[in-house]
């Protein structure tokens, strides 16, 4: 590397000294979403829905207001809190979501009605409880759905949706748009795994 030139250590998806997976695959993420609806308060389950379909961090789901979903598109809108310089907390991007989540958001915090009624109230937070409680919300879904070990976290949760998306074609250039990361190379370990995990799929079909 020439000198001067700064040194960039890419995440890993595994654990370094176990090799232990740090996301969920396809199965998991299935029953951690039927166990969301183990949550009895409807506000805790969208915030950890939130972050399922649109792999935020939940410190930038905790910033979303009513002004921040766009019905008409399925659309969230989310402050990207990792991004440095100039662009540090101004930087926003925006996420699909099925119009089945945007719908029960809609019902479970009254988002068409904040939109329209001018008051101020589209700007309150959706959820107003803090980090802590909100990572706390994710374990208990991660251990109803019998999750364990180092992928058993909102990170987890996020890593996995970075995994699906590679597996299913998305572009890499999206992937990062969607996950707010500010360098390709972080994006590139998704890929990297949907590359390894075709080798697997293949592998099966080389069986005589």
């Amino acid at each position: 590397m020439p000198h001067g030139t700064p040194s960039f250590n890419r995440m890993s998806l595994f654990c370094e000294t176990t090799g232990e997976r740090k996301y969920l695959n396809r199965s998991e993420r299935k029953r951690f979403y039927e166990a969301v609806a183990l949550l009895p308060d409807l506000k805790d389950q969208t915030f950890v829905l939130m972050i399922y379909w649109t792999g935020c961090r939940p410190s930038e789901a905790l910033g979303l207001s009513a002004m921040n979903i766009d019905l008409d598109d399925a659309m969230v809108i989310i402050r990207s809190l990792k991004k440095r310089d100039h662009l540090k907390s101004r930087h926003f991007r925006m996420a699909p979501v099925p119009r089945e989540f945007v719908a029960f958001l809609d019902a479970v915090h009254g988002i068409s009605a904040a939109q329209h009624r001018g008051d101020g109230g589209a700007s309150v937070a959706l959820w107003n409880f803090s980090r802590t409680t909100g990572w706390r919300r994710v374990r208990q879904v991660m251990q109803e759905a019998e999750i364990s070990g180092a992928k058993c976290s909102a990170k987890g949760l996020r890593h996995s949706f970075g995994v699906l998306a590679a597996l299913n074609g998305i572009p890499q250039s999206r992937i990062q748009y969607w996950l707010g990361h500010s360098n390709l190379e972080t994006t590139a370990i998704y890929i990297d795994l949907a590359i390894a995990e075709d080798r697997q799929l293949a592998r099966q079909m080389w069986i005589h």
